[in-house]
């Protein structure tokens, strides 16, 4: 088994430094599988995998992506539940119409 990278390890832990002194949650690694060399994980606050970001992108660029993300992450968390609301409302009223007693 070969050993991690470890120019590459330092490369990251010094863009999530830079992603910290920025106030962003976001979060970078290597790639998982070696299939994209100039590419760095991009990660929620969590370590799950978002998407792809190229190496030599910003950490500035990389928290606006990720602060784009997580606005649309909450709009569509928003339209989800306005739906489900619609849907119940739905639901209840043709109960009430339905059912007499």
């Amino acid at each position: 088994m070969t050993d991690p990278d470890p120019i590459g390890a330092l490369f990251v832990e010094s863009f999530n430094l830079d992603l910290a002194a920025l106030h962003s949650a976001a979060r970078v690694a290597l790639p998982s599988s070696g299939n994209h060399p100039d590419m760095l994980e991009l990660q929620d606050d969590e370590g799950i995998f978002l998407s792809f970001v190229p190496a030599d992108a910003s950490p500035e660029m990389v928290a606006i992506a990720y602060r784009l993300y997580g606005q649309g992450l909450n709009h569509g968390v928003r339209a989800g539940e306005a739906a489900a609301w619609a849907k119940l409302r739905h639901l209840i009223g043709a109960a009430s119409t339905g059912d007499t007693i």
